[in-house]
């Protein structure tokens, strides 16, 4: 099995790569278990976060070089590409939060996959990297929109024009990374940021994704702040959180989740 889920309370599912052959590299069977593991937690009301992890020493070592022979005809090469594109296609639109919970290598394609989710969690041994121009290759993976919305435009064109890879300490000081920790406690850290999303409300979490989606526009997020206010001020989450402030207690939004 390529991609396992694991079922943790609150709603949160890990979905952990295991395609040792390949290194966990992004080609077409990873990215086919990733698609077939993702798709149905996007619509499961009961799947609240998302940790994206891989059970080997590297995150991934980016795309599978090995089996680009075929690429120089051009319609094989779009052929491939836009099957890449179907997986990124759906990170970019899913709803529910996402972590990265990354070890080792996370280079390439694999460093995309990480930059598709909302809070990444490095291991102290960690490293992200852009290597693309050193195999002659331009981004892929929606990297050159990802990565400017991470570190800024200025700090993204050196990354890719150079080649750079980033140690944890420094990922985490340019907001590459959101927490660094020792790699034994990566998945406990990870685990716990999962819980965190999981205690607030899921609704809004998945508003707050989508206006975000569309920063850089005002006239756009008000729109969208029009369109999600309304929704939250009808949901029991508002109740429920109103409630308690008004009466000086934590919220408990969703009980019926344990």
């Amino acid at each position: 099995m390529l991609v396992d889920v694991e079922r943790h309370r609150r709603g949160i599912a890990r979905v952990v790569m295991n395609h040792a052959e390949a290194r966990n590299a992004m080609g077409e069977a990873l990215r086919g278990a990733l698609l077939e593991a993702l798709s149905p937690l996007q619509n499961d009301p009961a799947t609240r976060v998302v940790i994206i992890a891989s059970a080997l020493k590297n995150f991934s070592v980016g795309g599978d070089l090995g089996k680009m022979d075929t690429l120089s005809d051009p319609k094989e090469g779009r052929r491939r590409i836009l099957s890449a594109h179907r997986l990124a296609r759906l990170l970019l639109a899913f709803e529910k939060p996402m972590i990265a919970e990354v070890r080792g290598h996370a280079v390439g394609a694999g460093a995309g996959l990480v930059l598709l989710c909302d809070t990444v969690v490095m291991g102290e041994g960690a490293t992200i990297g852009f290597p693309f121009p050193k195999v002659g290759l331009a981004p892929d993976f929606a990297v050159a929109y990802t990565l400017p919305r991470r570190i800024g435009i200025a700090r993204a064109r050196q990354a890719l024009l150079y080649a750079r890879s980033f140690g944890a300490p420094e990922a985490l000081a340019i907001g590459l990374a959101d927490d660094v920790v020792p790699d034994d406690g990566l998945a406990a850290k990870a685990m716990e940021r999962a819980e965190e999303l999981a205690a607030l409300p899921s609704l809004a979490l998945q508003l707050t994704k989508r206006m975000l989606e569309r920063a850089g526009d005002p006239l756009a997020v008000l729109d969208a702040e029009a369109q999600s206010q309304p929704l939250c001020f009808a949901s029991d989450d508002f109740r429920e959180g109103l409630a308690a402030f008004r009466e000086k207690r934590p919220p408990a939004f969703d009980p019926d989740i344990a």
